[in-house]
């Protein structure tokens, strides 16, 4: 069989194609073996996954999880480290955060990424080096490019007029909230305002973006996150305590902390991970581990809405986004 120019061209660039993504997908895929804190590892995995094959609806949806594990990781480090320095007095109260860390009838991405920005501002010299720097320290490449492309789908395809401009450098932060921004408008919009090509488009762009921030976040591999043998309250017992009290899960497994198993947290201690890797702070009750009935296995969960004091969370893992209610021991404390 005999091809014209026209149709040996339209092959060659077909298996370009195929060789760029097999490429791209194989960078993705070496980048996605880092250990990063569960959630997002997983998030992490998936969304490379998906967003190697042609279907743009999962690959956008997977992109977006991954979004939202960073973000709901991000709030419960800074939330923790606000509340340890707190504890410490080694911070002062922040109102609005405060406030904010009360009103838990329905927590929403925008209110977690409050806390993120709130809590690093009152601690930049918290626990986990480098984080409230790298969370606002703008950078080019892919980070920028993701939120270039993220804001003008925006603005051509659903009508985006908001206060976040074009930008030549982006910090985490910003892109985390344009995010934000764009899921508002994407729910304010038709099912059909995008068309599958251009759910790909944005899910593979904003995954190249997700991956670079967490590229320059190189300290992130160092804080592993576990299921400990005792459960111990985020907030300590003193009268600064912002949140209200929720009442404590059963069994011992439902939580996630930030120390390895076996050792217990001390509020008065920082972490020296260079001499005896002395535990960090337990992320709960914003982040927790607790077994999901509908997938009958253990899942990291963030807290989703409490109502009379009683909390449910939001399955992070891939394939669960269940609602999770953990069966709970002294109620009304």
């Amino acid at each position: 069989m005999s091809h014209t120019p026209e149709a040996l061209r339209c092959v060659l660039k077909a298996s370009l194609t195929l060789v760029a993504r097999q490429c791209y997908n194989a960078r993705m895929q070496q980048k996605s073996d880092k250990a990063y804190p569960l959630p997002i590892t997983r998030a992490l995995g998936a969304a490379v996954k998906l967003c190697g094959g042609e279907d743009g609806a999962a690959c956008h949806d997977a992109v977006l999880q991954l979004a939202d594990a960073l973000t709901y990781y991000l709030g419960a480090v800074a939330v923790a480290q606000y509340s340890q320095a707190l504890y410490l007095e080694q911070a002062e109260a922040d109102p609005t955060l405060n406030r904010s860390l009360r009103s838990l009838r329905r927590v929403l991405p925008g209110q977690w990424l409050g806390w993120t920005a709130r809590g690093l501002a009152a601690t930049p010299n918290g626990t986990v080096e480098g984080l409230a720097r790298w969370y606002e320290e703008r950078q080019a490449g892919e980070v920028a490019q993701a939120y270039a492309e993220l804001r003008r789908v925006m603005v051509e395809r659903l009508a985006y007029a908001g206060e976040y401009g074009p930008q030549e450098r982006v910090s985490p932060r910003l892109l985390l909230e344009l995010v934000d921004q764009y899921r508002i408008r994407r729910g304010k919009s038709q099912p059909d305002a995008l068309s599958p090509d251009t759910n790909l488009q944005v899910g593979c762009s904003l995954l190249k973006g997700l991956q670079a921030l967490l590229e320059s976040a190189d300290f992130l591999p160092e804080y592993q996150l576990y299921a400990p043998q005792q459960r111990q309250m985020l907030m300590g017992q003193k009268a600064t305590t912002p949140m209200p009290p929720i009442p404590v899960p059963v069994g011992a497994e439902a939580s996630v902390l930030f120390y390895p198993p076996g050792e217990m947290p001390d509020y008065t201690k920082r972490p020296n991970l260079q001499a005896e890797r002395q535990p960090l702070f337990p992320l709960d009750p914003l982040l927790i581990y607790t077994r999901c009935e509908e997938c009958d296995r253990y899942r990291a969960a963030a807290l989703r809405e409490v109502i009379s004091g009683v909390p449910s969370y939001l399955g992070l893992d891939p394939d669960c986004r269940h609602a999770i209610q953990p069966p709970l021991l002294n109620e009304g404390v």
